[in-house]
């Protein structure tokens, strides 16, 4: 009996072009070996920011960038034709060729028409899609489905556009059936200029943690936008970029509050999805920080993150399985491993006392214990596993899990599927308030995250 031809060896070149960024996937897989990786590079376009309504993506331009993803990849996918007309090699084995070409545009990127037309004067070979509300309905159905999530979330954290996508079940009650509801919740800016005077906002100061004036915020904030890095290590960048995100995240609850509510404490199995240029500076648990309070997120959900915007390129790929007709690829590739947030109900009196004492154990290491004091936000590595590891978490001094008040939860992570690399507690007693000035916010910023540095 012949084999599927999926199922043999396969590689195929999948590009994300968002946020003035080309994020380039090369999957290959030769699952009768179980044999799967990704490689991947991203291109920073923001250099060329200023040319973009020039011809600057030209037949030149392409075929100058899948020229360099050759050396990127040590990987040969443009044909050599002594004729000079340019087409992709056929896949006929690892390093050698692609099975296809995959373009996604992300509607909100500028000078998208321009791009998009050429591309499709460049090359009939590449196959074009566009990253809009319908894509993120149809990927994050999907998704849930796959991984059997009620209620998910899609958080994109960009400096011009902030978006939260959801898919969630819902009971219509005139019907009387339970449906799947999709929603969209956003913040945009028009340009560089707009997003540097946003920090007048008088909220501004309220959530900053950086004594500086007013001229040194401006000065930092307007470099930071124009320059776009890719990487801080200057404390007061990472300060003003978690206030700002904060204010973001906190203005789309206020003005989307029927659409945001109940995440994490609806009795639902919920998942929220990080990705956006921001968390990259941010790292985890400060990302998490501006989401939790911006959003005034509680209960418990996992969270997954597509920080490198696999999951925007083979998210589809990933749900279709064995249907797929690009490539088939397993979760462990398109997907990141979980943080589990747990946000229970804690009491202003339990300050420096124990809330949460857990443990983890399985057969490939002894049980290892961990606890949170409120009222910290404590992010916690779990030690490595390959083995089924089962986690348990009991909640003390008054502490608990809405919507039931639980005093205990336990999950388990399976290396092969779910697998929690971490857990994040917000011990913190509600509401949680900033303030009254910098040096405050310091102090608390300190305790929450157990960081004197911050």
């Amino acid at each position: 009996m012949s084999k599927l031809p999926l199922f043999e060896k396969n590689a195929y070149l999948s590009i994300v072009v968002k946020d003035n960024g080309l994020w380039t996937h090369l999957a290959y897989t030769d699952h009768n070996a179980s044999r799967e990786y990704i490689l991947s590079d991203f291109t920073d376009l923001n250099p060329l920011k200023f040319r973009l309504d020039d011809e600057v993506f030209n037949v030149k331009f392409w075929n100058e960038y899948f020229n360099s993803l050759e050396k990127v990849f040590n990987w040969d996918i443009v044909q050599k034709d002594k004729a000079n007309i340019f087409t992709f090699k056929k896949f006929s084995k690892e390093g050698d060729g692609v099975s296809g070409v995959r373009i996604q545009i992300d509607d909100n990127q500028k000078f998208f028409t321009k791009i998009f037309d050429s591309i499709r004067t460049f090359s009939n070979d590449i196959s074009l899609r566009v990253i809009d509300d319908q894509y993120m309905h149809s990927l994050l159905d999907g998704i849930s489905e796959k991984m059997a999530y009620e209620d998910l979330m899609y958080i994109d954290m960009d400096i011009y556009d902030f978006t939260v996508y959801r898919v969630r079940k819902v009971f219509d009650k005139k019907e009387k059936i339970e449906k799947k509801e999709f929603t969209r919740s956003k913040i945009n800016w028009s340009n560089e200029f707009s997003v540097i005077d946003s920090i007048q906002d008088s909220r501004f100061k309220a959530f900053l943690a950086s004594d500086i004036s007013n001229n040194q915020l401006q000065n930092y904030w307007a470099n930071f936008i124009l320059s776009k890095i890719f990487s801080s290590v200057d404390p007061n960048i990472v300060d003003v970029l978690r206030a700002y995100s904060t204010i973001q995240n906190h203005s789309i609850f206020r003005d989307n509050k029927e659409k945001l509510s109940n995440f994490g404490t609806s009795r639902q199995q919920s998942a929220v999805i990080v990705s956006g240029y921001i968390p990259r500076i941010l790292g985890k648990q400060k990302s998490l920080l501006s989401i939790i309070d911006g959003l005034e997120l509680g209960g418990t959900f996992d969270c997954l993150w597509d920080l490198d915007l696999k999951l925007l390129s083979y998210g589809k790929t990933y749900v279709n399985g064995v249907n797929s007709v690009d490539i088939i690829l397993t979760r462990k590739e398109v997907l990141s491993k979980v943080t589990k947030i747990i946000v229970p109900s804690t009491d202003s009196s339990a300050n420096n006392k124990v809330v949460m004492s857990g443990y983890l154990e399985s057969l490939d290491m002894p049980r290892t214990e961990f606890f949170t004091l409120a009222p910290q936000f404590s992010y916690i590595l779990l030690p490595k596993h390959e083995q089924k590891t089962v986690i348990e978490c009991n909640f003390k001094n008054g502490s608990f899990i809405l919507p039931d008040k639980e005093k205990n939860i336990s999950f388990i992570s399976v290396p092969e599927s779910t697998m929690y690399e971490s857990i994040l507690v917000d011990a913190r007693p509600r509401p949680i308030v900033y303030g009254p000035d910098a040096y405050s916010n310091k102090l608390k910023l300190q305790v929450w995250l157990n960081d004197n540095k911050t």
